[in-house]
């Protein structure tokens, strides 16, 4: 797993940035440089050049003779696709509820989102006391199950990225917030195949998560959370092989998905 991990998510990072470098153009009425994008963006000038060269020469942008880049026409006559979280959610949806069926604690569906997890699809639990999620619900990497799942697919340089955007605030007693222990517990996860928030999140709840990948790319991760009376971490642990199963079905249903179309 750890030698898939290096280039998991190496397509979708370069995705965030081509859009990060779209949307900063875009807000620009004049266009922007090289050197302005690079430093608004905190990116490699090597990393936008690339991207930026790439997006003009496929005429996605446009690049005036004094290097100043503006989004070109073709970016407003683009045709209409299905988004990837739209496959998401219609490919994992039954499974989703047949989990939390199963489990009987909240199910949740995310990926990441401008350097956050946002949650995508849910499923709460039917028991008086629960550990509740909404859609759209957004939550810091480095202190969720979902997000340390999909930064352990990453290589040290595309996390260092992601992380040095929203940084690694304490938000419980027990929230990591090194980034020499991130890289220790991402290594445990790496080994494990899933990902466990000790109370890191919200204090008295506990959360298991385990990535769904799409022709071997990481896209997103699959959680169970609940309060951690019920959720003990003996508890948490004995989920692990039902919700990577549950994983594993979406991932081929994902992939199948998107390779029909």
């Amino acid at each position: 797993m750890a030698t898939k991990g290096t280039s998991t998510l190496a397509g979708v990072l370069v995705l965030h940035k081509t859009l990060d470098i779209l949307d900063a153009i875009k807000k620009s009425p004049n266009g922007l440089g090289l050197t302005e994008l690079a430093h608004s963006l905190s990116l490699p000038k090597a990393t936008v050049y690339r991207i930026a060269t790439t997006l003009a020469s496929r005429e996605y942008l446009e690049q005036t003779a004094s290097g100043i880049y503006r989004v070109s026409r073709k970016m407003f006559v683009l045709p209409v696709s299905e988004q990837l979280d739209q496959v998401l959610i219609r490919a994992a949806q039954p499974f989703i509820l047949e989990l939390a069926a199963t489990c009987n604690e909240t199910v949740n569906l995310g990926l990441i989102d401008a350097a956050e997890v946002v949650v995508i699809h849910t499923a709460e639990s039917s028991q008086a006391v629960r550990m509740s999620s909404k859609v759209g619900n957004r939550r810091f990497l480095h202190a969720t199950a979902l997000g340390k799942v999909m930064l352990a697919a990453m290589d040290r340089k595309d996390i260092e990225h992601l992380i040095s955007l929203k940084g690694m605030p304490q938000i419980t007693e027990n929230t990591i917030t090194t980034f020499d222990k991130l890289m220790r517990e991402l290594q445990r996860i790496r080994s494990l195949g899933y990902a466990i928030d000790n109370q890191e999140n919200e204090i008295e709840g506990r959360c298991i998560a385990s990535p769904i990948t799409a022709h071997g790319q990481v896209v997103a991760a699959l959680s169970i959370s609940g309060p951690e009376f019920r959720m003990t971490l003996r508890e948490t642990r004995s989920l692990a092989p039902e919700l990577k199963k549950t994983c594993a079905a979406i991932s081929d249903a994902v992939s199948g998905s998107l390779g029909a179309r």
